[in-house]
């Protein structure tokens, strides 16, 4: 049964401001090395082609490797495991900013991914075990405003730095971030003890890691189109196999890595789908947005960042009286309320025009990004309140890798069909199509919220007291 009170800790305040500092040195590990990327690619004389794999293995690794770090969080501690990973991290991001080559780059950004992945997980599980379970969605809805800042704040920095110091700033800088983030964990952050016994599914790990790493790649190439429809069957083929394997070892095996029960238990199946929804349509839209502000309406590249802004910055703003208000209402009736409010947006977007005014363009993103908000954090609170303590770890990799997985669907999608139909009268017809994928998705996740768990946190409390 999912354990919902337990005493806080005095300084869980101090405690959630020195894990934040990972959440925000996650994110700018990869919001801000796209604005680098340029500046990497013309010291390495490398092409576009090249180049994009010093962005992609980076989320491609700490995406797919979250639940495998989440099983060791719960195996040997959550604190250990940040600490672990917190401190790679910053060696990974020392390394990159003096790497003498592509390859070696590319190899210290793959050790940045894999230090990267089990920080998420982490978080959610110190929160949970430093926060009353009343207090738990206030919490999270601090990280989903860190998480949205780091994405809002990073290109604006990257920039900077790039244009005074040149690109290895963005990398020393983050390095110096995480360092900071360590020293603080040792002054603020608690230790804890297992969480889980048994020993750890090597089998179901791999097999997880290596097909869920197979589909990553599918999708994040599905745009290049570098490789003949042979390759792409193979690759699809494995990702099959090594995933009847895994589905197969995890019912036969006694303490499977992943307990196949997870998803029929209350809510988890669900809440899963409205987080990956949500994140679906996010990142259709950082797509899709500069696509449309560039291509349709001519506008700068200055104006198409100062148009966006408005989208990460309202998610940010709405996040943590979200996170509260879920642990008074439930996460039920925010998520609906908030995927609701993005369908309602989406069919703003259906209006947009090459001469559709920018005052209109911003007060949709606003509204967008309220719903977005009104959903982020809820969900991640809504994990925590279906799953058992002894399962929390690898639940929360799982839902955070799945999330991440819907999002690259997203961006696919939306990328493929404006791909396909992007010369017809303007490339505007190819953005209506994807607008209303986007209404379909947020309008499905509506409905399917209210199928999520209980009311309120205090109410389940109460009813399991």
């Amino acid at each position: 049964m999912p354990e919902t009170t337990h005493p806080s800790h005095t300084k869980r305040w101090w405690i959630l401001a020195t894990i934040l500092i990972g959440t925000l040195v996650g994110t700018f590990g990869n919001s801000m090395s796209n604005v680098a990327l340029p500046s990497v690619m013309k010291q390495y004389h490398i092409s576009l082609a090249t180049g994009v794999w010093i962005v992609t293995i980076y989320v491609l690794l700490f995406s797919t490797l979250m639940p495998v770090f989440g099983r060791l969080g719960d195996m040997f501690g959550y604190r250990r495991m940040y600490i672990l990973a917190m401190s790679g991290l910053a060696v990974s991001m020392a390394l990159s900013a003096v790497a003498p080559s592509v390859g070696w780059m590319i190899a210290f950004r793959a050790l940045a991914g894999i230090c990267n992945a089990p920080i998420l997980p982490s978080i959610m599980g110190i929160i949970t075990e430093v926060f009353p379970a009343d207090e738990r969605g206030g919490a999270m809805g601090f990280w989903a405003t860190a998480n949205a800042t780091g994405h809002g704040l990073g290109p604006v920095l990257s920039g900077l730095l790039v244009q005074y110091f040149d690109w290895p700033a963005v990398f020393w800088f983050i390095a110096g971030l995480t360092f900071v983030g360590l020293v603080m964990i040792f002054l603020f952050v608690p230790a804890d003890g297992k969480h889980a016994s048994g020993s750890f599914d090597l089998i179901g790990a791999s097999t997880l890691t290596f097909a869920m790493i197979l589909f990553m790649f599918n999708l994040t190439q599905g745009l290049s189109q570098n490789y003949g429809l042979a390759v792409s069957l193979a690759l699809w083929t494995g990702f099959a196999l090594l995933s009847g394997i895994f589905l197969f070892s995890q019912s036969r095996i006694r303490q499977p890595f992943v307990d196949l029960k997870l998803f029929a238990q209350r809510g988890y199946g669900v809440v899963t789908f409205v987080s990956g929804a949500q994140l679906f349509c996010l990142f259709g839209m950082q797509l899709l947005l500069p696509q449309f502000l560039r291509n349709v309406q001519g506008q700068t590249f200055a104006q198409t960042g100062l148009l966006i802004a408005p989208l990460a910055l309202a998610l940010a703003v709405a996040s943590p009286g979200a996170g509260r208000l879920s642990d008074i209402v439930g996460s039920r009736f925010t998520c609906m309320i908030g995927m609701g409010i993005v369908a309602l947006a989406g069919v703003g977007l259906l209006f947009w025009a090459a001469d559709t005014p920018n005052w209109a363009i911003v007060l949709t993103l606003i509204v967008l990004g309220l719903g977005m908000g009104l959903t982020q954090s809820p969900t991640a609170n809504a994990v925590t309140l279906v799953v058992g303590r002894e399962k929390l770890g690898v639940a929360l990799g799982i839902f955070n890798m799945l999330r991440f997985v819907s999002g690259t669907l997203g961006t696919t999608m939306f990328g493929i069909i404006l791909a396909r139909g992007g010369e017809a009268a303007g490339g505007l017809p190819a953005f209506r199509i994807d607008f209303y994928l986007f209404i379909a998705v947020a309008a499905c996740a509506t409905l399917l919220a209210v199928k999520m768990p209980a009311p309120s946190r205090r109410q389940l409390a109460t009813e399991q007291a």
